[in-house]
């Protein structure tokens, strides 16, 4: 069964059989690790006292074209002034990382356009 392509800038992968799957190669954004080998508990505590807005991302979410992996729900926080975006990420075989990249407003935009504004 073949996968709908998710964006066509999407950087995508093939599997042995041919069938498009996501990016999931956090590597490729460069970005901060801020914690390893975590919880997903201790993570999403992380979000609630460093960033100001927290979104649940739906399933298949992607950041910057990397599909971001968790046992849902996966929640990312927004640090506005910083221009920040701080999410963990499930590394296969590692454990959760919590990490931050740069943002533009185009990310904040994308991610309050496709998240869900979560109050705790």
């Amino acid at each position: 069964m073949r996968k709908e392509i998710p964006n066509k800038d999407s950087p995508l992968l093939k599997d042995k059989n041919g069938d498009f799957i996501q990016n999931r190669c956090v590597n490729k954004l460069r970005a901060e690790v801020l914690k390893e080998k975590t919880t997903q508990e201790d993570a999403l505590e992380y979000l609630k006292k460093n960033t100001a807005e927290i979104y649940e991302l739906p399933e298949g979410f992607q950041l910057k074209g990397i599909a971001i992996l968790g046992v849902p729900p996966v929640y990312l926080g927004l640090k506005i002034k910083k221009k920040e975006i701080v999410f963990y990420f499930h590394k296969p075989c590692f454990g959760i990382y919590i990490m931050k990249i740069k943002a533009t407003d185009d990310d904040f935009a994308y991610i309050r356009a496709n998240g869900k504004l979560v109050k705790f």
